[in-house]
Parts: C-alpha cells; sequence; structure tokens
C-alpha cells in the first residue's frame, strides 16, 4: 500500500511541475502557521488567485483545497504577527485579509495566496 502511495504522490508532484514539495504535499496549516510567525520576510512571493488561475486556464491547481476559514484565520493572524513580513507585504500592496493559502518551498521560500 505504502508503494501505492509513494508512486502516486510521485505522479502529482511531476503533473504540476511550477509547484513546490510543501504545494504538492499539502503542508501542514501548523507548520505554516510557525513557519510565518517566525519568517525573516525576505524570501517570498506572492501569487494572486485570479492571475494563477488564468494563467493555467484550468482553474485552482489541488495544492489550494482543503484549507478551512479557521485555517485561513490563523494563516492571517500568524503573518500579521510577523510585523516585518506584513511589513513588507503591505509595500507590495497585498492586505493580510486577502491571503488564504502559504506554501513553504524546500530551499524555505514562501509563497502566499490571495484573492
Amino acid at each position: 500500500m505504502n508503494r501505492v502511495a509513494a508512486i502516486a504522490s510521485a505522479v502529482s508532484v511531476l503533473a504540476f511541475p511550477d509547484g513546490s514539495h510543501a504545494e504538492a504535499s499539502g503542508m501542514n496549516a501548523r507548520n505554516i502557521e510557525h513557519t510565518l510567525r517566525t519568517f525573516d520576510g525576505t524570501d517570498f512571493d506572492v501569487r494572486r488567485i485570479s492571475h494563477h488561475a488564468d494563467q493555467h486556464g484550468v482553474g485552482m491547481s489541488p495544492h489550494f483545497k482543503g484549507r478551512s476559514v479557521e485555517e485561513v484565520y490563523r494563516i492571517q493572524v500568524a503573518i500579521a504577527a510577523n510585523r516585518p513580513l506584513a511589513r513588507r507585504l503591505r509595500e507590495r500592496g497585498v492586505s493580510v485579509r486577502t491571503i488564504f493559502n502559504a506554501d513553504q518551498s524546500g530551499d524555505g521560500s514562501i509563497t502566499l495566496y490571495y484573492l
């Protein structure tokens, strides 16, 4: 059974070549909250979901699913608690209230998704 799961996981990663390992594996909300609270705020990207969906032409990728309202709220609170990160988001014109998901890549960088 583990072999089947490993193969399915590998296929899903290959199906989304622009996705990071965290995106493909569905990073745990508690882990990303901790990361966002302690993140130094320098190596991150923000993606507007309507642009991402239009770019791929098929709607949202699977890694956008699964965040409950409570998880989204906790992600937003974690970002707000990290003042340097919140300030850099404001400088880019992104409101913390519009962020609904976050993923961390293997290299430690973070991608924040907003509406």
